[in-house]
């Protein structure tokens, strides 16, 4: 029996299209007006996808700057006196490596098409903003 007007072939009430999702191409995948900005942002816009990527190294080296920041330098400054004066320069640019690291797993993440990637996105903005606020402090303790 020849489906009404209106209706799909079940007989259910046809969905209207999604106004949100625009095809890439005419067999790309289809994505968001956020997830286009967003690879725009990450200049991954062309890229295609890629089913491998790898965030270990960016997890490492966060530890080892959060370790040596939080743990190693403050613990060693009053035993080597002089650890005090490269203290603030190698934290500031462990993090600034740790922005860059993150940066760039986000990008992974996203060039991977995980389907998690808003909610880690959330996650690294918000570790980028702790970053900031921990460079804008070590710059300040540089130039007092």
């Amino acid at each position: 029996m020849p489906a009404e007007p209106g209706t799909d072939t079940a007989g259910s009430p046809a969905s209207e299209p999604d106004t949100d999702v625009v095809t890439t191409g005419s067999s790309g995948p289809q994505r968001s007006v956020a997830d286009r900005i967003a690879r725009q942002v990450l200049l991954i816009e062309g890229a295609d996808p890629k089913a491998v990527f790898e965030i270990k190294g960016a997890l490492w080296i966060s530890a080892i700057r959060c370790v040596l920041t939080y743990a190693l330098i403050p613990l060693l400054a009053p035993i080597i006196s002089w650890a005090g004066v490269v203290a603030t320069p190698i934290a500031l640019a462990l993090s600034v490596l740790a922005v860059l690291l993150a940066v760039n797993s986000l990008r992974r993440v996203w060039l991977a098409d995980y389907r998690y990637r808003w909610p880690y996105t959330a996650f690294i903005l918000v570790v980028l903003g702790l970053l900031a606020f921990v460079i804008v402090v070590d710059v300040r303790a540089l130039l007092t």
